[in-house]
């Protein structure tokens, strides 16, 4: 009896065994997937803590198109990536600190074309120009209610508030105005103003801007090499903008990446939108600021946009405009000007894209009277996300 209940007890013993085991490996892999599920949690909560806080953003931009000569080329049109962070100290963004910053990418889509140029924006600063990927902006701070505090690379309280107003055309347009004198206009601190810090104040429609770059731009070693001031207000569908910069240490005869001495800029600009139309022009006195080969020399210059969107979706528009710049009298250039009209039709598929086609018809003199410049027609793109 005993050989023949052996080997059943046998089989229980193993049968029992199995049991035993698979409840121990049961167990241990409903423990390993609780941990995983659980470090899959933390790593999808810690994913989303971060994007929570950054914005990523961009515009791919270009064109097309022909110069009166004959001349075919495809341009950029400033493309550029980037994105914001905004990280609060407290649970309540509203009233306590926040530590904010941005970074913004230019990206060379096609080779610079000498003829066909849609944006008179170069993108690029001085020593990127042709670079494939460049930096635009890149700036951190802190923000405390209705302010801001941020230093870098970053857009300048002069465009940003006295001439963001007619900065509307999706190409050409913005010459005449002293933005971006000389590349980006980072070296005088009217464009992407370079290592600078700024102050800004908004609340209610109204907002208030300071900078002051330090750069150590001459053997003088200023503590403030430019400083500029800006004011805008928004009320309605009124806009209303004034901005001011100056150099404070620059050079007589300046290298490219030097200031110079004497340069000044002042803007004031206005905007009107009601319904389906919208009017700006902007006026700019600039001493020092414009440069023609070697020369620099005082201007005024002016800018005019209207826009009608004529479709019963208000997708489709047409716009038109001029730019204008002359020396002033006593600056011995002869009949040199800037001086171009700007016709527009577009279409807004979606928030910040449209597709276009645009023509700058130019009448920019020489010293002589002679005419300088080609007119552009062309078309182009312009997606945002």
């Amino acid at each position: 009896m005993k050989n023949v209940n052996f080997p059943l007890i046998n089989v229980i013993v193993i049968v029992m065994t199995l049991l035993l085991m698979n409840g121990i490996y049961a167990q241990a892999t409903n423990a390993e997937e609780t941990r995983t599920s659980e470090n899959e949690k933390k790593d999808s909560n810690w994913i989303d803590e971060i994007t929570s806080r950054v914005t990523p953003y961009g515009s791919i931009r270009i064109g097309a198109g022909f110069a009166e000569e004959g001349e075919i080329g495809i341009s950029n049109n400033a493309p550029r990536i980037g994105l914001n962070f905004k990280h609060a100290l407290s649970n309540n963004e509203a009233e306590n600190f926040n530590i904010i910053g941005g970074i913004e990418f230019g990206v060379n889509l096609v080779s610079r074309d000498d003829t066909v140029e849609f944006a008179v924006d170069p993108g690029a600063g001085i020593a990127q120009v042709g670079d494939a990927v460049f930096t635009r902006l890149g700036f951190v701070g802190v923000s405390y209610q209705d302010f801001e505090f941020t230093f870098g690379k970053q857009n300048s309280v002069y465009y940003t508030m006295g001439a963001i107003e007619i900065d509307r055309f999706l190409a050409f347009g913005g010459a005449a105005i002293g933005v971006w004198n000389i590349s980006d206009g980072g070296v005088s601190g009217t464009g992407r103003a370079n290592q600078v810090f700024v102050l800004k104040y908004q609340k209610n429609g109204l907002s208030l801007g300071a900078q002051a770059e330090a750069r150590n731009i001459s053997e003088n070693s200023e503590s403030i090499d430019t400083y500029g001031f800006g004011a805008n207000y928004k009320i309605g569908g009124l806009g209303i903008g004034v901005g001011y910069n100056k150099v404070n240490d620059g050079v007589e005869d300046p290298f490219p990446n030097q200031a110079k001495d004497g340069d000044e800029a002042f803007v004031a600009s206005v905007s009107y939108e009601i319904d389906r139309f919208t009017v700006a022009a902007s006026y700019a006195i600039l001493k020092q600021h414009q440069r023609l080969g070697d020369i620099f020399y005082d201007a005024k210059g002016v800018e005019f946009y209207a826009r009608y969107k004529f479709s019963t979706n208000k997708r489709w528009h047409v716009a038109a405009g001029f730019n204008y710049l002359k020396p002033d009298d006593d600056q011995n250039l002869g009949d040199f000007d800037t001086k171009f009209g700007i016709t527009e039709v577009g279409y807004n598929f979606k928030k910040s894209s449209h597709i276009f086609a645009a023509a700058s018809i130019d009448y920019s003199e020489d010293g002589i009277g002679d005419r300088r410049s080609q007119s552009i027609f062309g078309a182009g793109i312009r997606f945002g996300f």
